[in-house]
């Protein structure tokens, strides 16, 4: 699977699992916040793309992270994967959810389907924490599908977030279904309802989509007290190492209470700063 299909699938799963609709572009937009910085510099370029998804803006995201070149590669990529035949069976299934968190009544209805689950999973989740997190963070600084340079800062984020799960009550009936309306108010914008409207849309089009379920993903990890955008505030950008096309800097964030920081190596292509794949 080239990078390429890789953004694109993470896109339309995006899409099929949380079916958002088309966004406002002025309302979405990081032009503005982009314009104010120097995207020639290579701190600047990542700022850009920290600033789009502040603005929940996936086509300035995806502009300003990769050159023209591979820019329209991947439009050309995405028009040819539209031509992939979806089953029957695929089709109803996504008519039948979309049917389902559309419908009246749809938030009572799904947490009555989940309130049975709840009691034994708030019981069962502080053992699985504590016996699972060891096991999980090990396979982290193990995998070999993991840049080694960023182990520790995965391992950092992912740990802090199991011991965040554990001291506050992710499973309690408030947050489930604060969840799930966030989850139902998606869908109910999206003004779809079935996969061949989904083989229809452009690629501008599916940007739109994508900028909403970008937004939708917020709304459910607010539910449950977690704000993406305080994360992408703290961002901050230091020591920025300049050796012709190659740049290496320090990037820092906040994430569940603890500062992560990671070496980032952007590369200069077709005059333009992205980071090394």
């Amino acid at each position: 699977m080239s990078k390429y299909t890789k953004i694109l699938s993470l896109m339309m799963i995006a899409m099929f699992g949380l079916a958002a609709c088309g966004g406002d572009e002025g309302a979405n937009s990081a032009a503005k916040a982009i314009a104010q910085l120097d995207t020639n510099t290579p701190d600047g370029a990542f700022m850009a793309s920290v600033a789009a998804m502040k603005s929940n803006d996936l086509a300035s995201l995806i502009k300003n992270s990769l050159t023209e070149e591979q820019y329209n590669e991947l439009v050309t990529e995405f028009e040819n994967n539209k031509t992939t035949n979806i089953s029957e069976a695929d089709k109803a299934q996504f008519a039948q959810t979309i049917g389902m968190l559309t419908a009246d009544g749809a938030e009572e209805n799904l947490y009555a389907m989940a309130a049975p689950q709840l009691e034994q999973a708030r019981a069962m989740l502080p053992m699985m924490l504590m016996m699972g997190k060891d096991q999980v963070l090990q396979g982290i600084k193990s995998n070999p599908m993991l840049p080694e340079a960023q182990r520790d800062s995965a391992a950092t984020i992912v740990g802090a977030a199991m011991d965040w799960a554990g001291e506050n009550d992710i499973l309690s009936e408030e947050k489930t279904k604060a969840a799930i309306a966030a989850v139902v108010s998606t869908a109910k914008a999206l003004d779809m309802t079935s996969l061949d409207e989904v083989q229809n849309m452009n690629f501008d089009q599916a940007l739109e989509k994508g900028s909403v379920v970008f937004a939708g993903v917020k709304n459910v990890l607010g539910a449950y007290g977690i704000s993406m955008d305080d994360m992408l505030n703290s961002v901050e950008v230091d020591t920025v190492d300049v050796q012709g096309d190659k740049a290496t800097m320090n990037v820092s964030f906040d994430v569940f209470g603890e500062e992560v920081k990671q070496v980032m190596t952007m590369v200069k292509k077709d005059g333009v700063w992205v980071g090394e794949k």
